[in-house]
C-alpha cells in the first residue's frame, strides 16, 4: 500500500488514543493528511480493552500518493504489526490479525502466506494490487521463523517493489 507510516496505542495517562507517523507525535496541526482526527472518532473504550497500555499497532494510512487508488479507499488505515512495549517484540501475524479484527479495522492485503517457495515464485505479486488502481508498489516478505530474532543481519522482513519504485543511485566513477 502506498501510504504513510501511521500507528496507534492507548495511552493511560491522558485517559487516550495517541496517534504518531513514522517520526512524530499527531496532533491536530500535524494531523498526516487526516489520520490523526480519524484516529480519534475510534472507540477510545474498545481500543483500551484491546491494546491495553502496552501495544502499538502500526499500519498504512492511505492518503493521496503515487500511486491512485480508488476514492473508497483513501483516508482509512490498513495495519499490519503490532509491538509489545513491555515483552519489547512483535506479536505474530496470527495475534495481529486478531487484534484488527477484534478492533473492526482493516488488516493489509495477503497474496500468500505459507511455507517459501522461491523467490520467483514471490515475484509474481510484485506489482498486484487488491485495492484497485493501476498497480501495487511491491510486497513485504515476512519470515515469522525469524520474528524478534536479535541477529539483525537477518532481518524478518524484507520488502521488493516494483521496478518503477525502485530507488536509483547514480554511481561516481
Amino acid at each position: 500500500i502506498d501510504g504513510a507510516n501511521f500507528s496507534i496505542r492507548y495511552d493511560y495517562e491522558s485517559n487516550s488514543i495517541k496517534a504518531f507517523s513514522r517520526k512524530k507525535p499527531l496532533d491536530l496541526n500535524n494531523n498526516l493528511r487526516g489520520a490523526w482526527e480519524w484516529s480519534q472518532r475510534l472507540n477510545e473504550n474498545l481500543v483500551q480493552d484491546v491494546l491495553g497500555n502496552t501495544l502499538i499497532l502500526f499500519g498504512e494510512w492511505l492518503c493521496s500518493h503515487t500511486i491512485v487508488y480508488p476514492d473508497d479507499k483513501y483516508q482509512n488505515a490498513y495495519f499490519y504489526d503490532v509491538w509489545d512495549t513491555e515483552m519489547e517484540k512483535y506479536l505474530s501475524q496470527d495475534k495481529v490479525k486478531d487484534i484488527v479484527e477484534r478492533l473492526g479495522l482493516n488488516y493489509v492485503p495477503v497474496f500468500y502466506e505459507g511455507e517459501f517457495v522461491s523467490w520467483e515464485h514471490l515475484k509474481q505479486f510484485v506489482g498486484r494490487t487488491d485495492f484497485g488502481g493501476e498497480c501495487g508498489e511491491g510486497i513485504v516478505v515476512k519470515n515469522m521463523t525469524r520474528l524478534n530474532d536479535p541477529n539483525t543481519r537477518l532481518p524478518f522482513y524484507t520488502k521488493i517493489v516494483a521496478d518503477k519504485f525502485a530507488e536509483k543511485k547514480s554511481v561516481k566513477k
